[in-house]
């Protein structure tokens, strides 16, 4: 688990030097819910991540991956990350750079 709170310390810390205001979320009563939730200035897109321990390359679990297919379904951004340039790259995208 150190891993994958380093490796989401280092990725607020790069959202952040945008402007993107980034939030750990806990959905009460809702397992399998992405760890951060970004909400990008200007736009006010928002953006959700499953965050990974880089060194397990771990997987998503059942309710994990059914959450990420609702928000895609409604439309939604949402993605697993497991790799800092990964992360920097989903930045890159939705600031439109």
């Amino acid at each position: 688990m150190a891993g994958e709170s380093k490796l989401q310390n280092k990725c607020r810390g790069h959202a952040e030097k945008y402007r993107v205001l980034v939030r750990k979320v806990h959905v009460e009563g809702r397992k399998g819910w992405p760890d951060l939730l970004l909400i990008f200035p200007v736009t006010g897109e928002t953006v959700y991540v499953e965050m990974k321990n880089p060194n397990l390359k771990g997987t998503l679990g059942k309710l994990q991956a059914r959450e990420q297919d609702k928000i895609r379904k409604r439309g939604g951004a949402a993605y697993i990350c497991d790799d800092f340039s990964y992360f920097c790259t989903i930045i890159k995208r939705h600031l439109g750079k």
